[in-house]
C-alpha cells in the first residue's frame, strides 16, 4: 500500500512538474507570439506610412501642376498688361517732357 501511495504521490509530482513546464513553455511561446505580432504591426505601420507619404507627394505634385496650369496664363496676361502700361507711361512721359519744353521755350521767348 505504501508503495502504491508513493507511486501515486510520485505521479502527482511528475504531473505537477509537467504542468509547470507546460505553463512556462506556454508563457514563453505567448511572449514570442506577442513580440512577433508587434514586429509585424510595426512593419505594416512603416509600410503604410511610406505608401501614404508617396501618395501625398503624388497628390501634391498633381496639385502644383494644376496650379501652374491655372496660374501660367494669368501670369502671361499680367506680363502683357504690364508691358502695355509701361509703354503708355513712356509715351505720357515723352508728352509731358514735350509740354514742359514748350512752356519753357515760350516763357523765355525763344522760338
Amino acid at each position: 500500500m505504501r508503495r502504491l501511495l508513493g507511486e501515486v504521490v510520485k505521479g502527482i509530482r511528475h504531473s505537477e512538474d509537467r504542468a509547470e513546464e507546460i505553463r512556462r513553455s506556454a508563457h514563453v511561446e505567448s511572449r514570442e507570439i506577442i513580440q512577433d505580432a508587434e514586429r509585424r504591426a510595426a512593419e505594416i505601420m512603416q509600410q503604410s506610412l511610406a505608401e501614404a507619404e508617396t501618395e501625398a507627394r503624388r497628390i501634391l505634385a498633381a496639385a502644383e501642376s494644376e496650379r501652374e496650369s491655372l496660374v501660367s496664363p494669368a501670369r502671361e496676361q499680367m506680363k502683357e498688361k504690364i508691358a502695355q502700361l509701361e509703354a503708355q507711361v513712356h509715351q505720357r512721359q515723352e508728352l509731358v517732357m514735350e509740354m514742359v519744353m514748350e512752356r519753357i521755350v515760350k516763357a523765355y521767348g525763344h522760338s
